[in-house]
């Protein structure tokens, strides 16, 4: 798995927002730009129609960035630890009627994962590698329409909630992406503030 590039450069020796530079070589064109939801990265591995393998991302901690390993990969997840108990729920809550066999990668959503930003009632997996985030046609990619956009842009899938981003998925399968959270002051403070990690 690659870690999706952020299409702006970020003032790292400042509060840490993203600049109006390009930081990315991307063909906007002949993108679709969708819904970044905010929950928890996994895979399901799905055979005849049904769930067998469960994984979730696992990011490198500061040794293995010494190291230089830079892309997040997945990691089982433990049906039965109290730790993934509602990552199981999200996938056993998703419909895999129509999901050929594969792995696809998704966002497990829902009220007792990463604060539910996006104040759902319910659990589940919205499978973004088969196309399942809403589509944003409209989603500018200047930096000043940008920074406008995220102030008022509700969720095209939350329940009355502010967007938290966009990715824009590439024809040739690359992806970039950017959140609202990338413009405000001291951005990393501020998602760590809202996702309780401070």
């Amino acid at each position: 798995m690659k870690k999706i590039k952020t299409i702006f450069e970020r003032d790292w020796d400042g509060d840490r927002t993203v600049i109006d530079k390009l930081a990315v070589d991307f063909d906007f064109a002949t993108a679709l730009p969708t819904e970044k939801l905010d929950g928890m990265n996994v895979r399901l591995t799905v055979r005849n129609h049904m769930l067998v393998r469960l994984e979730k991302r696992r990011n490198p901690d500061k040794i293995q960035k010494a190291k230089g390993i830079e892309d997040p990969w997945y990691v089982d997840a433990d049906e039965y630890g109290p730790e993934d108990k509602y990552l199981y729920l999200a996938a056993k809550n998703t419909d895999l009627s129509s999901i050929e066999d594969g792995e696809w990668s998704g966002e497990a959503l829902g009220p007792s994962i990463q604060g539910n930003p996006l104040n759902l009632e319910s659990h589940r997996v919205v499978l973004f590698s088969k196309g399942q985030a809403p589509a944003i046609y409209d989603a500018p990619t200047d930096y000043k329409a940008l920074k406008v956009f995220f102030k008022t842009r509700k969720s095209e899938y939350g329940k009355d909630c502010l967007m938290e981003g966009i990715v824009w998925h590439g024809a040739n399968g690359d992806m970039v992406k950017i959140k609202a959270k990338d413009f405000e002051k001291d951005a990393r403070l501020s998602y760590e503030k809202s996702h309780g990690k401070t």
